[in-house]
């Protein structure tokens, strides 16, 4: 069970993260300049690990050092910012609800890429896990159908909304599955980890270079503040999201990340004093406990042991 619990210990720190960016964002600085700075960090904070590995760097597979620059160049950067992006065009509701389709993403490229079977116990739990994730959402749902899908009535506007949403999903999903791909390489997961936020780097510098109108002073108070989070939900999230990657298959792992909006509601309610709704209580109960039955289930598989021929 280690795995599944260390990827939702994963998801507990990202959740914690929410309680740093947003504040940030409201400040008035960008995304591109929040993330830029976590990256830097980072690889300032792992470069002995990157030191350490680096005969693992040099002898990576071109399909391997894709994977690497496809999980920190696209699913870690590229992601987040058209994730966030999203929001300036679609109702939050709306670029939540999408964000949904990332385990189908994850679990679809696992079953082609990877060829993890999709059998139909899965398929019956990923669907507790799911309905426990949209009970959650239930009352935002119900307000959708009144409220304002799009913030522009301008076709173009709309597109980029749901394009740049669709790009997160995609990002991450594949993400997920790049990362479980390197695993089966038998690549170190501080390895994967440290590639990630090198490759994550190399393409922020030449986006905040175009953009460096967008980038504003900082207070020391606020650069700390991004420290902190960067090593919060980046280094430590990560260690455990990849030690957890290491022992569960990608679509379980895609599954056990839904457990995000549960520790943050449960963050919103400890530190921001917003109180837990029924569906929320119930709907979280239903998706962490569906992730422990289905991880129990998969262990409970019979093991195959293939006879040994003497010659």
């Amino acid at each position: 069970m280690a795995g599944t619990f260390f990827i939702m210990i994963a998801c507990f720190t990202w959740a914690l993260d929410t309680l740093i960016r947003y504040p940030l964002l409201g400040a008035g600085y960008s995304t591109l300049q929040i993330v830029l700075i976590e990256h830097l960090t980072l690889v300032l904070f792992v470069s002995p690990m990157l030191w350490r590995y680096r005969h693992v760097y040099r002898h990576m597979s071109i399909s391997c050092f894709s994977c690497l620059f496809f999980i920190g160049g696209i699913g870690s950067a590229m992601g987040t910012l058209a994730f966030t992006e999203a929001f300036h065009y679609l109702n939050p509701t709306v670029v939540i609800l999408l964000q949904k389709l990332q385990p189908i993403v994850a679990i679809l490229l696992a079953y082609w890429l990877l060829k993890e079977r999709i059998e139909g116990n899965f398929l019956r739990w990923a669907g507790v896990i799911l309905f426990g994730s949209f009970v959650m959402m239930w009352p935002d749902l119900r307000l959708l159908g009144d409220a304002q899908w799009h913030y522009s009535s301008d076709s173009v506007s709309i597109l980029k909304g749901y394009g740049y949403t669709l790009i997160a999903v995609i990002a991450w999903g594949a993400a997920t599955v790049c990362g479980k791909y390197l695993s089966h390489q038998h690549m170190p997961a501080n390895a994967i980890m440290s590639g990630r936020f090198v490759a994550g780097l190399l393409v922020l510098l030449p986006l905040a270079l175009a953009q460096s109108d967008s980038l504003t002073t900082m207070t020391s108070v606020d650069f700390s503040l991004v420290i902190v989070m960067a090593l919060l939900s980046g280094f430590i999230g990560m260690w455990f999201y990849y030690q957890g990657l290491k022992t569960v298959p990608a679509q379980l792992a895609t599954l056990a990340e839904l457990s995000f909006p549960v520790f943050a509601a449960a963050i919103n309610w400890l530190f921001l004093d917003m109180g837990l709704t029924a569906y929320q209580i119930v709907g979280g109960l239903v998706l962490i406990l569906g992730n422990i039955g289905l991880r129990i289930k998969e262990l409970r598989k019979p093991t195959v042991i293939l006879p040994v021929h003497k010659t």
